[in-house]
């Protein structure tokens, strides 16, 4: 992605069609699981590049675009979720915020699930980014606000408690 964010920021069609390409995968993944719904996922995605398209000049001056657009897409699903919260609250439901999105009954898939939602929201979102995002400790550091030695400790150690809950659940 060399060059891209400058071909960004002059608006290069083609430019914008790279950068989908190169993130929109992982991204969508990412934001399914934590908003729990591919439509929503699919609304927040959109907004995010439209907050991305607007900001296009600060683009110049981005190390890392895919930790950025992460970023910018995480804080977009952040303001998602908080507004579906409020709604929430006003319609006094009981349901969920975010549960994470796997369209399988596969006994493997619901111990994994299970053992996801044992952890903290900040390991929650580690796994995610790691995992669903397919994201490196460098970029999951940028985006969290984190040395990178601190996320991959963080990261063994979630999946250490994971492997504990499944190991006993399957006894």
């Amino acid at each position: 992605m060399s060059g891209l964010p400058s071909r960004l920021a002059d608006d290069e069609p083609s430019a914008w069609a790279e950068l989908y390409d190169a993130t929109a995968d992982g991204l969508f993944q990412y934001v399914t699981v934590l908003a729990g719904d591919p439509d929503a996922a699919a609304e927040i995605f959109q907004e995010g590049f439209v907050r991305l398209y607007r900001s296009r000049e600060r683009l110049r001056e981005v190390d890392d675009l895919k930790a950025f657009v992460f970023t910018v897409i995480r804080n977009e699903t952040n303001r998602w979720l908080s507004h579906k919260q409020k709604r929430m609250a006003e319609t006094a439901t009981d349901e969920p915020l975010a549960e994470s999105v796997v369209h399988s009954d596969d006994d493997d898939t619901e111990l994994i699930r299970h053992a996801l939602k044992t952890l903290s929201e900040e390991e929650q979102e580690l796994i995610e980014l790691k995992v669903y995002a397919q994201l490196t400790f460098t970029q999951i550091s940028k985006i969290l606000r984190l040395p990178s030695g601190t996320c991959a400790s963080r990261y063994r150690r979630s999946l250490a408690k994971m492997r504990l809950v499944i190991q006993e659940q399957i006894g």
